[in-house]
Parts: C-alpha cells; structure tokens; sequence
C-alpha cells in the first residue's frame, strides 16, 4: 500500500484536496523528475482523497492507495491502449488481403482506429470511476491538527479565527 503525507488545503463534502510532495510512491517512477501531470512543480502535487477520518483544512494527513489498483489503473492507461492498437494492426492486416487493399495503410489506419477508441474506452472509464470514487485515495490518519489561523488557502474574506457572536 502506497502512503504519502500532505496537508489539507481544501474540504469538500466526503473528499479533501491534499498538497503533498513526491515521496513514497514515486520513488521508483522513472518519470518522476519530469512529470507534471498537475501543472505545477514536478515535486509537488495535488491529491484528492476520501476524508473518512474527518480531517479539517490545515490539517497534515497521512493518504493511502491500493497498490493493487496502481496497477490496475496503470495497465489500463498505458498497456491496454497498445494492445488494441496490435490487435487492430493485425485485423487491418487480414482485411487488407481479404479485400484486395494496400496492407500497410489497412494496418496503421486499423490500429490507430482501434487506438484511439481505446483511449475512448479509457474515458469512459475513468468518468465512471470519478463517480463512485473507487479508485481514489484515503485519508486514514490525521498526522498534526492545524492550529487556528495556521491554514492555508484560506479565503480572503472570512476570517482566519472564528467569531465570537453573543
């Protein structure tokens, strides 16, 4: 199971988006100095996960992640599009001879075509997958609570201590 440790730095209803640095699992990633799959730093990255332990925005949270899934996820992002592209390849192939056209061109617009509905497929997917939250990360330890006024990205208009009314 891969951990990482981060800070809490937004609440939604039953999720937290977590700030956390490339640690744990990354590690081993031959990408990981030059991913940037969120757009910021390459070692600093945004994580949404299940807030079962009812951690609060400022807090330092300890996530956790199947590996199992990892590689589920990754097989079906990186090895399942190029094995449709084969299969089409060689279907366009066979096709090619059936009805008399040009192989090559039979087999790169075969595979390129079973390629990208692959990727399709890969969509689909992954919106069904964002809707249950199967394969999203957890929180299941909150690590140091945030103290009052030591959040951040707090919204400017509201208060960094609570108001005392009465």
């Amino acid at each position: 199971m891969a951990t990482e440790e981060g800070t809490i730095i937004k609440i939604n209803e039953t999720t937290a988006m977590i700030k956390t640095r490339q640690m744990t699992a990354c590690e081993s990633c031959g990408e990981k100095n030059t991913c940037h799959s969120t757009g910021g730093s390459p070692k600093i990255m945004e994580v949404e996960a299940l807030n079962t332990v009812n951690a609060q925005l400022g807090d330092t949270v300890i996530v956790t992640f199947a590996t199992s899934q990892l590689f589920k996820l990754s097989f079906l992002l990186y090895v399942f599009p190029v094995i449709v592209m084969i299969f089409g390849a060689l279907l366009g192939e066979r096709m090619a001879q059936n009805f008399g056209a040009d192989p090559s061109a039979m087999s790169a617009f075969m595979g390129f075509s079973f390629f990208f509905a692959s990727l399709a497929v890969v969509k689909l997917m992954d919106k069904k997958a964002r809707k249950t939250g199967k394969y999203r990360p957890e929180i299941v330890k909150i690590k140091k609570r945030a103290k009052i006024g030591e959040t951040e990205n707090t919204a400017p208009d509201s208060p960094s201590t609570p108001c005392n009314v009465g």
